[in-house]
């Protein structure tokens, strides 16, 4: 059935409008000649039934003034001219039974109205050619279960024929028992005629048999019948003339300019017609109207055709002017679209660009490459950023973003790709300029380390050389000369293990024992600015996988950050080590006069300060925030006017 409705539905809508408006125009007019055909028939029906219902009901109450007449005024007055009737074996049928004088009547009726039966009978009747047939039976039945129901009409079929009939129950009144009660008081002439075997022991209220009036209505509703086709068809023929009429007028006014319309849409679908084309207006109607808004919708197209075509070769010219590598990436790895540098890069070789070798069979899990990126993103559905060191020995940052399909499938990427090679080298100075300006900045400390343990080697020295002393006097100085200097020879060590360039080398590291090497360094500057260190360093975060040297770099920019924000104050500073959703939480907190909101946004910008000239680059937190990030860490910084807080969150399942 479902079957059925779906091409019943497409063969709908494959038709032209025409062909629907045809349908349409055809089933509305089918519809209409019918429904008005079938209220005819039904209002003559109801007409020739109303009508014979009235004929009946007036026969039917003629009738009952007879009886009544001759129950009330006929039959009592022959009684009294006759009183010996009732002895006598004499019965006057015709002008004492009622049965006998109605049917006459009506058989007097029938001569000219031949339609109309009158039946006047009983299940029990005095005679026997006034017993009720097996229709009359049942009527009598019916009105001897419904007491109080005394008369009925209705249609009834027999023979295939169909009448219209109008029955009334005839009862038991006191004055038909003279002749209808008992045997013995009946008139003995009435005896004689009909015999005792029937037609006697009624009681009063009874009820003893039906009067019926019945008319055929058939031939009347036969002829409705024919009156309805006829109508049905002379309505049909005259509504077919006219859909004709509105069919051609439909074409000549609608359907013809639409198929003009239509074909100059197809033209211009499949090429052959210009867009840039003004329809001729010969009407002022709708269809006017319609090819009006064609000619400006045309025009419109072809504007932002135009438009299109010029922003497309603009795009292409910025595309492939772009001076890094830009590129469309198929899933399975070859590129759809590139610009001149990915083109060229192609040439060269690098592998930091997808080629037409490529295949995603070809990712080792264990060796970064672009496949390997891609994917990733079609795993992770988002976006994939990674800094990657080629073989090449260059640094490059990649970048695929991926493209949805309807299903929410990656089926395409944007592959952006720089070489940050030139990048790195300016970054890497730009450490070691902050390196050497937090040693000139731990200088006055450096100074004070080394000079305590080496004034104690010079005086040793000079005792050795200008004093007599025995052999126990002279080891203990030898042996705070040997310890001086390797006081000396640790601080050194220690000042050229953080000032020296180093490529990210990562190892397993513990932040407390970092935070601890850094304190090492800035111990003096922190006694002499007379700030107490408060350090809560958790002994449950574990070693992660960073690059020490530079960790302790950025450690030692918030610290010296942090001395420097307290000046001149007895301040404190807190410093707390914990481990929480899988990151290493390393947090520095001040109570110097905080960071004002004017100057809060630019504090990780390269070259920003507040520090006299001669007294700082700008590039601490900016160079912080650097190392951070590569190690997928975050840097975040809480201020009020009571102190600042940084803290350094890494990633302890990452380097």
């Amino acid at each position: 059935m479902s079957y059925e409705l779906n091409n019943t539905g497409k063969f709908l809508r494959n038709l032209t409008l025409s062909t629907k408006f045809t349908l349409a125009i055809g089933f509305i007019l089918l519809t209409f000649c019918v429904i008005f055909s079938l209220l005819i028939y039904l209002h003559l029906k109801n007409r020739v039934i109303e009508d014979a219902n009235e004929k009946t009901r007036i026969i039917m109450t003629q009738i009952n003034a007879v009886g009544d007449y001759i129950k009330h005024t006929l039959r009592p007055k022959m009684f009294e001219v006759l009183p010996n009737v009732q002895n006598k074996e004499e019965f006057v049928v015709e002008a004492m039974s009622t049965t006998h004088v109605t049917q006459e009547v009506m058989k007097r009726f029938n001569a000219d109205m031949k339609d109309y039966v009158f039946k006047r009978v009983s299940d029990n009747p005095l005679n026997p050619m006034d017993k009720a047939d097996e229709l009359h039976e049942r009527l009598i039945a019916f009105f001897r279960e419904n007491k109080w129901q005394r008369s009925w009409n209705g249609i009834i079929k027999a023979e295939d024929k169909e009448f219209l009939i109008r029955v009334k129950a005839i009862i038991v009144e006191k004055g038909c028992l003279k002749c209808h009660g008992a045997p013995s008081t009946a008139p003995k002439g009435l005896i004689k005629k009909y015999g005792t075997k029937s037609g006697f022991r009624w009681k009063e209220g009874d009820i003893i048999g039906v009067e019926s009036v019945t008319v055929p209505i058939d031939i009347a509703i036969g002829q409705i019948k024919e009156i309805a086709i006829s109508t049905f068809v002379f309505g049909f023929i005259t509504l077919l003339f006219l859909f004709i009429s509105l069919q051609g007028a439909f074409w000549s006014l609608v359907s013809r300019p639409l198929s003009k319309l239509t074909s100059v849409f197809k033209g211009i679908a499949n090429g052959t017609e210009p867009l840039n084309q003004n329809l001729i207006i010969t009407s002022h109607d709708e269809i006017g109207e319609l090819t009006e808004s064609f000619n400006q919708m045309a025009k419109h197209l072809y504007n932002a055709q135009e438009d299109l075509r010029k922003n497309a070769e603009t795009l292409r010219s910025i595309f492939e002017g772009i001076s890094d590598p830009l590129a469309l990436i198929n899933p399975d790895c070859t590129p759809e679209i590139t610009n001149h540098a990915y083109r060229e890069w192609i040439s060269k070789g690098k592998s930091a660009v997808f080629t037409k070798r490529c295949e995603p069979e070809n990712c080792d899990p264990d060796t970064m490459c672009p496949i390997c990126f891609l994917a990733k993103a079609k795993k992770e559905k988002k976006a994939v950023s990674e800094y990657w060191e080629g073989d090449d020995g260059n640094y490059y940052y990649v970048h695929l973003y991926p493209i949805f399909d309807d299903k929410g499938d990656v089926f395409k990427a944007v592959h952006y790709v720089k070489d940050i090679t030139d990048k790195r080298k300016m970054e890497e100075q730009l450490r070691m300029a902050e390196k050497l300006a937090a040693i000139g900045q731990l200088s006055a400390g450096i100074a004070h380390e080394i000079n305590n343990p080496l004034g104690g080697v010079r005086l040793c020295f000079n005792n050795l050389m200008t004093t007599s002393m025995d052999e126990k006097t002279k080891k203990t100085h030898i042996d705070v000369i040997n310890s001086g200097l390797a006081r000396i020879q640790d601080i050194v060590k220690q000042l050229l293990d953080f000032s020296k360039k180093s490529a990210l080398s990562i190892s397993p590291a513990s932040i407390n024992t970092l935070i601890e090497n850094v304190l090492n360094l800035t111990d003096y500057l922190i006694s002499k600015r007379e700030i107490k260190i408060i350090k809560k360093l958790s002994p449950d975060v574990p070693e992660i996988m960073v690059d020490p040297n530079k960790m302790e770099q950025v450690f030692l920019n918030i610290i010296l950050n942090a001395v420097q924000s307290m000046n001149g104050d007895k301040g404190l500073l807190t410093i707390e080590t914990s481990c929480n959703n899988g990151f290493c939480i390393a947090s520095f907190a001040d109570s110097g006069h905080g960071i004002s909101e004017e100057i809060l946004p630019y504090i990780f910008d390269p070259f920003f300060t507040t520090k006299p000239v001669g007294e700082g680059t700008g590039l601490g937190l900016s160079v912080s925030k650097s190392i951070i990030e590569q190690h997928k860490g975050k840097i975040l910084v809480e201020t009020n006017p009571k102190g600042t807080k940084f803290t350094v969150m890494l990633p302890c399942d990452e380097g």
